[in-house]
């Protein structure tokens, strides 16, 4: 494989190796998880007002398919030490294997890389399964209804089906377990993945696909969601009504997460925007409070690890604060849309996308950021984890400067 091809795996396994990475998946694709069973819900009970035109029901709530989990389990390790897997789970994170050589040197290279990706493939593999089988469950449940059967009738129906699905509930199936770890194919990623073909692009956006379908996945969970599904499903056979069920819960579900996050701004639970003035930032620093985060257990938090639920309590709290700075409902929605931007600028500080969040700091600030960039390239193949362990270890935040900055 080329050199570059080569820079660009170690680049992309250095910052997957960071101390909050790992946390940071598990734990997004956990609460992911669960406000997606949460969703059915609502979800179940707009199907079941549709049924009543169309003599159908395609989504039904239930806690079945917990074993797909245990068999995410199986294949997670499985993953881990053969590098196989028959989803090609690695495409989330825009992977494509190379070669390094058969020196020992490069030997030791492809196993740390390709190592890295295994670890972060199979962190997924429990909730991709576990989401594909509750959606068999789901599925195969609403046809039991279809069939007017129960009791036992319907039990043996449901198992059956389930082990025995057709073609369109495995398609469907596929695609819940995709958009459960934020493997699914967005608009916003074939962009992205589009920009990492132009020269350095991939050092820019390392990662194309998930960031999208977490930001897509934040939207679809918003009120912008209910709108953008009842958009997708007007006119001549583009009515889908299990996905139109699915989009309107989904909405729904985070409207009530959106109330959630303005109730915590009331009770200053809720930190938004860095504030500009010095004497704000020390009065923060001495309470260790960060931006955009939530007070959890006397301590500021980041949202992140709780998934789109956790974005949506950080634009709750932006909207609740346009409310009372202005009094109009409307002002506090505007707010809701301007803060969307600092959602994303702080979903760029994660290690594993600094590189979007780096550039966008030279690009506006090239004499503070220039030389930052430069010494966090030359340095990108070293793993991120170790220079978290040596921030961990100093007592002091350092930080870049250019020299003819002042500072």
């Amino acid at each position: 494989s080329s050199l570059y091809r080569k820079l660009i795996n170690l680049y992309k396994a250095g910052l997957l190796t960071g101390l909050r990475t790992s946390g940071l998946n598990i734990n997004s694709n956990l609460f992911h998880g669960i406000s997606d069973i949460a969703k059915d819900v609502p979800a179940s009970a707009v199907d079941s007002v549709v049924s009543l035109f169309t003599g159908k029901r395609t989504v039904v709530f239930t806690l079945r398919g917990g074993k797909g989990i245990f068999e995410g389990f199986r294949k997670g390790f499985r993953y881990v030490k053969t590098g196989f897997d028959e989803r090609d789970i690695a495409a989330k994170l825009d992977y494509k294997r190379v070669h390094f050589g058969k020196s020992l040197i490069a030997r030791g290279l492809q196993a740390y890389e390709e190592g890295i990706f295994r670890i972060i493939g199979a962190e997924d593999q429990p909730f991709y399964y576990g989401a594909k089988a509750h959606s068999l469950f789901s599925q195969a449940i609403a046809q039991a209804k279809n069939a007017k059967l129960r009791g036992i009738d319907a039990k043996k129906f449901v198992d059956n089906l389930v082990q025995n699905p057709t073609d369109e509930m495995l398609r469907y199936a596929v695609n819940d377990a995709e958009v459960a770890v934020f493997q699914n194919r967005t608009t916003l990623g074939r962009a992205a993945q589009a920009f990492q073909k132009v020269p350095l692009g991939e050092v820019v956006v390392p990662f194309a696909r998930t960031p999208s379908a977490v930001i897509t996945q934040v939207l679809n969970y918003s009120p912008v969601g209910i709108v953008k599904t009842i958009v997708e499903n007007i006119g001549k056979g583009r009515f889908n009504q299990r996905l139109f069920s699915q989009g309107i819960g989904r909405g729904i579900t985070g409207t009530a997460a959106l109330y959630i996050g303005m109730e915590l701004w009331k009770k200053g639970m809720v930190s938004l925007n860095r504030p500009e003035s010095e004497t704000e930032r020390k009065q923060w620093e001495l309470e260790g409070r960060t931006a955009n985060s939530i007070k959890i257990d006397g301590k500021w938090r980041s949202p992140f690890v709780l998934g789109p639920m956790g974005n949506l309590l950080i634009i709750g709290g932006h909207v609740q604060k346009g409310i009372e700075n202005t009094g109009s409902f409307s002002q506090g929605l505007n707010n809701a849309m301007e803060s969307l931007a600092g959602v994303g600028k702080s979903f760029t500080e994660q290690t594993f996308l600094k590189g979007v969040n780096q550039f966008s700091q030279a690009i506006n600030d090239p004499g503070s950021y220039g030389p930052s960039l430069a010494s966090n390239l030359m340095g990108s193949t070293i793993p991120t984890i170790i220079s978290d362990i040596a921030r961990a270890k100093d007592e002091f935040e350092r930080q870049t400067y250019a020299k003819e900055a002042g500072i």
